[in-house]
């Protein structure tokens, strides 16, 4: 076999020509074509160039596609403004090549962007961009997947963000809307270089504070509060109220008054029991009228200590309910424009000399009834006929 240096020279090559190389997969020297090399080296290994792609969308939820192409591509998107939704179909996976890189670029916010694999798997692909930002995507041909990778390349005026070691951001804002940022409270702590207290993180809606101090707050409802200390909690009461507030006793409020007069217990006006009191002034009872049906006529001593009823048939039954021990009661009796009606006393009436009195028979009569319960009677006399 000749050795290179007595084979023929020639200037001119086609794709169909031959060249020897070792085939691994056999273990011996086989020869291969030219074309076959190129589109070995094409298929392996990326050209270092871009295919760059300028495209500037006029509306929301505009759509850009890539086409095949033999280099990594790079898309730079100007949108008109600032848009809400908007998406980009990558290459068929079929037209696409290992270590392939897409670096996508938008000069204006795009708020939900959408990447289509067209066939091909995507990890990693943010889901929104900022103005002025930017990331790369590398083709893996066995997985038929799309990665975004740690990109070291420069774009004027953009900073890159990496996933690893620690990195200074200067004049960048951080939106957490469409980010996760993930912390516990005692990191957030650990952060924070000018808390007060400590535990965990509060927010505004029904938070549970550990022994707060609070200072003054400026304003506040405490309608569901409880265990405020009465003798200290509270300011601005008069002398002795918080210790009628705490132990409200007759003597205790006494003692909150200033302008009481009189001592002893409180009273409340159904049946008080009242020692000594000096009445000045004038006291009415206001009158409560009655009338028969029936020939029944009952009136309810709680009512009132005055009562008055105009007859207008006889009346058989007269029934005094709920009477107190030494209540006076004064009823008056007028006869209606046919007079002569009766009135039969119930049998707990006592009168003068043991003879009841008998009601006035003339038209309009007017007749008084003062009558006090004592024990289970009651104690009757009657004024007739008053004119």
């Amino acid at each position: 076999m000749p050795t290179i240096n007595q084979l023929p020279t020639i200037t001119t090559l086609s794709g169909g020509d031959q060249l020897p190389v070792y085939a691994t997969s056999n273990g011996d020297a086989r020869k291969a074509s030219i074309s076959t090399l190129i589109d070995y080296f094409q298929t392996t290994f990326a050209d270092p160039n871009y295919t760059v792609v300028i495209n500037a969308p006029t509306n929301s939820g505009f759509n850009i596609a890539l086409g095949a192409a033999s280099q990594s591509i790079w898309l730079i998107m100007n949108p008109t403004g600032t848009f809400a939704a908007g998406s980009v179909t990558l290459p068929p996976v079929a037209d696409c090549y290992d270590g392939q890189e897409i670096i996508i670029i938008s000069t204006q916010t795009i708020s939900a962007l959408t990447i289509n694999g067209n066939g091909g798997t995507l990890v990693g692909v943010p889901a929104s961009l900022g103005a002025g930002s930017s990331f790369t995507i590398r083709f893996n041909e066995l997985q038929s997947t799309w990665y975004t990778i740690v990109n070291s390349l420069q774009i004027a005026g953009i900073d890159l963000v990496t996933t690893t070691g620690v990195q200074t951001l200067t004049n960048k804002t951080m939106s957490f809307s469409n980010n996760t940022f993930t912390a516990t409270s005692a990191e957030l702590a650990a952060a924070i270089s000018d808390e007060t207290g400590t535990g965990l993180a509060v927010f505004n809606t029904s938070p549970t504070l550990v022994t707060p101090i609070l200072g003054t707050p400026t304003s506040g409802t405490l309608t569901n509060c409880t265990g405020l200390p009465v003798s200290t909690g509270v300011s601005g009461l008069g002398a002795n109220v918080s210790t009628f507030l705490a132990t409200p006793s007759s003597a205790n409020l006494a003692s909150a008054l200033t302008d009481e007069t009189g001592t002893g217990l409180n009273v409340f006006n159904a049946d008080p029991t009242i020692d000594g009191a000096n009445f000045t002034g004038h006291a009415q009872t206001a009158p409560v009228a009655g009338s028969s049906t029936g020939g029944v006529l009952t009136l309810d001593m709680v009512d009132s200590n005055v009562f008055t009823s105009t007859l207008t048939e006889n009346v058989t039954t007269l029934t005094l309910s709920n009477p107190a021990q030494g209540q006076t009661v004064n009823i008056l009796f007028t006869q209606d424009a046919t007079g002569n009606r009766t009135m039969a006393w119930p049998a707990s009436f006592k009168w003068p000399g043991g003879t009841a009195s008998v009601l006035s028979t003339n038209s309009n009569a007017v007749d008084l009834l003062v009558i006090t319960y004592i024990g289970t009677d009651w104690y009757a006399s009657m004024i007739k006929d008053l004119s």
